[in-house]
């Protein structure tokens, strides 16, 4: 375990003294979790003893966040790389290798993960005396099986053999959509098998509890919600195995102060009408779809500017064709997108300015990478048409491939949709069989978990206003009326 944990984090860069130091602090759970779940045992219920679970997860606690650690550096990598080698192609274009490549880097203010990876790099040229050729080939060793370590080996064996390393860098541009659209499918790969999982532990479990408390004259809630005490590990599943999609939401504090003000209503409801839990439930819901909007928002207009991007890019290039710079021919653009017409007003300004372009941010990782690339090769004053169409093009696969996973994940909203009316209706049925008391709850609760889930999974953000915003017309139309027409059918 120790070498699994050293290999973790060589990877990402961390202090072994700091992790030890968190391992300490926590270690002191586990007496404390290992009392509170025999005491809840010998009072409550037997399933309290299940919470003796998390000491596992606090024993295993370095391999666990080294690994969790690890896995979220490489996302966040593979999804600069294709900014990051058209960074190093316009380098190598000016006689620069890939270390000074990795230099510039190290010094960004929008790469994250491939910043991170500069500063191991230049670590290992500045501190341990290595060459940069042999700091990229141990570099290559920790990355053995992900394309950052296909980089470091394609450029130091094509540095041995002579390769042009402009062609090659452009072959490995191609390679890493290829490598997107791989990591991608893969995902989608996993969650279709997660749906399984999911319709056998929140609708057949559920379902089967019910049946076997027939013989019981009482149902025990408890032991009905149970399995959405596993919503956690779920959720956190598929964050793990998500790819990095690139949103890079920021919430500014006025935004913050607004939806604060919507907070008392629920509270307010609750205690003039003394609603009974699964409305109250409802009402919670219905604050968090409101603060939804204002994310779901952000994601949109991100995504409308991602959209426009490439067309833009590819009409600098025309510009550049005909003599004019950079900044002139941001200065001559013209767009009909609203949301572009605005993101393009802010460079404008920052030109006329003299600011940096890079001080504009979007919601979107690639977006601001892609502005702070434009003002590298503005600043290094090459100009090249070619590079400005290889940008465009790029840019153009990698929105068709968002699209096309986003596309194959539809599904997911379906289901979160139909839900509730699944739930209705499974449970509506034994209901029949054998009154069994008011299910509401049991309904709104795994619908609610389901729901975010699904948000999660078809999105890659909770934040999924539409469809968060028919799961809860779904929950209110089976709530009030869902009696009527169940007798009706």
């Amino acid at each position: 375990m120790a070498t699994r944990i050293n290999d973790n984090i060589k990877y990402y860069g961390d202090d072994i003294e700091r992790l030890r130091k968190e391992y300490t602090r926590i270690s002191f759970l586990i007496p404390i979790i290992f009392i509170i779940s025999v005491i809840f045992y010998l009072k409550f219920s037997k399933y309290f003893l299940l919470l003796d679970i998390m000491n596992f997860f606090i024993y295993f606690y370095p391999l666990l966040i080294t690994q969790i650690r690890k896995d979220e550096q490489r996302k966040i990598i593979e999804n600069e790389i294709p900014v990051f080698l058209l960074f190093a192609y316009v380098n190598s274009l000016l006689g620069k290798n890939l270390y000074k490549t990795f230099e510039e880097i190290r010094n960004s203010k929008v790469f994250k993960g491939l910043r991170r990876e500069a500063m191991l790099l230049v670590k290992e040229v500045e501190v341990l005396g290595k060459s940069s050729f042999s700091a990229m080939e141990s570099r290559a060793k920790v990355h053995r099986g992900d394309f950052l370590g296909k980089i470091y080996t394609t450029y130091t064996s094509g540095e041995s053999i002579g390769i042009s390393m402009p062609e090659r860098i452009k072959d490995l541009l191609n390679e890493t959509i290829d490598n997107l659209n791989l990591n991608f499918g893969s995902y989608v790969e996993k969650v279709n098998e997660l749906v399984e999982i999911l319709f056998m532990l929140f609708l057949v479990t559920p379902m089967i509890l019910l049946a076997f408390q027939y013989i019981s004259s009482t149902i025990n809630m408890f032991e009905l919600i149970f399995p959405l005490l596993l919503f956690p590990i779920i959720f956190f599943y598929v964050s793990l195995i998500q790819p990095n999609i690139g949103y890079d939401i920021k919430i500014n504090i006025n935004e913050i102060k607004k939806s604060l003000y919507i907070l008392p209503i629920p509270f307010i409801f609750t205690f003039l009408f003394h609603l009974n839990l699964e409305y109250e439930i409802l009402l919670f819901y219905s604050i968090f779809i409101v603060f939804s909007f204002i994310v779901y928002r952000k994601i949109s207009v991100a995504d409308a500017v991602l959209n426009n991007l490439p067309y833009i890019l590819s009409d600098i290039a025309d510009y550049l064709r005909i003599g004019y710079s950079i900044k002139s021919a941001i200065l001559k653009l013209n767009v009909d997108s609203t949301e572009f017409k605005k993101f393009l007003g802010e460079i404008v300004t920052k030109i006329k300015k003299n600011e940096a372009m890079s001080n504009v941010k979007t919601n979107i990782w690639i977006v601001n990478a892609i502005l702070e690339l434009i003002e590298n090769i503005d600043k290094k004053g090459f100009a090249d048409t070619y590079t400005f169409k290889d940008l465009s093009l790029v840019l153009n696969n990698y929105i068709s491939l968002r699209k096309k996973v986003l596309q194959n994940l539809r599904m997911f909203n379906i289901l979160a949709i139909i839900t509730p009316i699944i739930f209705y209706f499974a449970l509506g049925v034994m209901t029949k069989i054998k009154a069994v008391g008011n299910l509401d709850l049991i309904i709104v609760l795994y619908s609610i978990a389901l729901s975010i889930v699904y948000a999660k999974i078809s999105r890659f953000t909770i934040f999924n206003f539409p469809l968060l915003v028919l799961v809860l017309v779904n929950l209110i139309l089976i709530l009030f009326f869902g009696n009527v027409i169940f007798n009706l059918i």
